[in-house]
């Protein structure tokens, strides 16, 4: 991994785990011995700033001085992993997880240069059955199934 790419990554565990915190702050913490439903998405987020800091104090130490390597980010992969995630979110309780699935599955494989439909409908069916049979059946999560 390249030095840029190692602080990056070191970044977004930072403020990954700084907005996990922040989002479970209502959350009962409790103590080591009687453990509140917040302590252990804390733990994590915390432990993903550790990681965070790590990975940019090693990244800044491998950089030569004064290299002058400014900060590259990959907007489209940026976008569109961001945009998938809010349209999994709004498509999940309107369709269902195995539609929600086939289409989140579409349009990654659309954001791709080259694809073939045949391919992908088969991973998109393979992928919203295997989802409903781990999430709904044999981890029997409370998850819409079907839009109706």
């Amino acid at each position: 991994m390249g030095q840029q790419q190692q602080y990056l990554s070191g970044l977004f565990f930072i403020v990954f785990g700084g907005l996990a915190v922040w989002a479970g702050n209502d959350l009962t913490i409790g103590t080591a011995a009687d453990m509140g439903i917040g302590y252990t998405p804390r733990a994590l987020a915390i432990g993903c700033i550790g990681v965070g800091c790590l990975l940019m104090a090693q990244a800044y130490r491998a950089a030569p001085a004064g290299d002058g390597n400014r900060v590259e980010i990959a907007w489209r992969p940026l976008l569109l992993v961001t945009i998938m995630v809010i349209g999994f979110g709004l498509l999940l309780p309107r369709l269902g997880l195995p539609l929600t699935v086939a289409v989140m599955t579409a349009a990654a494989a659309l954001s791709g240069e080259n694809f073939n439909w045949t391919m992908l409908a088969l991973i998109a069916v393979g992928m919203a059955v295997l989802s409903l049979l781990l999430f709904s059946t044999a981890l029997n999560l409370q998850i819409p199934v079907w839009p109706f």
